[in-house]
């Protein structure tokens, strides 16, 4: 039989918020694997005594997808995030019926609920503001002043091929098809370029599937 304060309502819930917001952290700054793998015992290991207890598995259901409109956040968005904080309610509202013969401390999922909220807007936020703009300078240093040329005419938005890569494009003046350019800034994930003085810039052959050149 497991110890008694393993099967504790409150320390199973803690055990399982801090699990999934731990992956919520690890999915606004990747790479490391450090966050994922806390994330996973964590939320295993609530699961497996989840599994031991009279849980209300709707409720948990409902808490999990609150925690995870803050899962989608970083790709859908900063305008969002004031759906994804709704999210929150759904959070308390899980872990309080969590166990139906049981009950987590109202007081605990409180400051659960206010500790997550104010978490993802002094840490996690800024944390995703800074890596769009590291991400963005970096792309910036790669591909401004270098040469490309039209995929689809710049009306004054169309398609670029630049660094083997198509992008997105913007221009002051109609470019079409063909037209060599040189990239003059950046605009998140569009560029701003000009017409080039000079025809030494790479073709764009599309390739089909069977690898045939279009």
């Amino acid at each position: 039989m497991p110890s008694a304060w393993i099967l504790d309502p409150n320390v199973v819930y803690i055990a399982l918020v801090v699990g999934l917001w731990i992956g919520v952290t690890a999915v606004y700054t990747p790479g490391t694997w450090i966050p994922e793998t806390i994330a996973i015992i964590l939320s295993v290991g609530s699961l497996f005594a989840l599994m031991m207890m009279p849980t209300n598995w709707i409720a948990l259901i409902v808490m999990i997808v609150g925690v995870a409109a803050f899962l989608v956040l970083p790709f859908v968005g900063e305008r969002y995030v004031k759906y994804a904080e709704a999210g929150l309610v759904l959070q308390a509202l899980g872990g309080y019926f969590l166990f139906e013969n049981q009950v987590v401390s109202p007081i605990l999922i409180g400051f659960t609920v206010l500790f997550a909220l104010v978490y993802h807007r002094l840490v996690l936020i800024p944390t995703l503001r800074n890596q769009r703009k590291r991400t963005e300078f970096d792309d910036s240093i790669e591909v401004i002043g270098v040469r490309g040329r039209v995929v689809s005419e710049l009306n004054p938005v169309g398609t670029i091929y630049v660094n083997k890569e198509l992008w997105r494009a913007r221009s002051e003046e109609y470019l079409p098809k063909d037209t060599p350019v040189i990239v003059v800034a950046q605009d998140g994930l569009e560029l701003i370029v000009e017409k080039s003085k000079r025809e030494d810039t790479p073709e764009y052959v599309h390739h089909t599937k069977n690898g045939a050149s279009a």
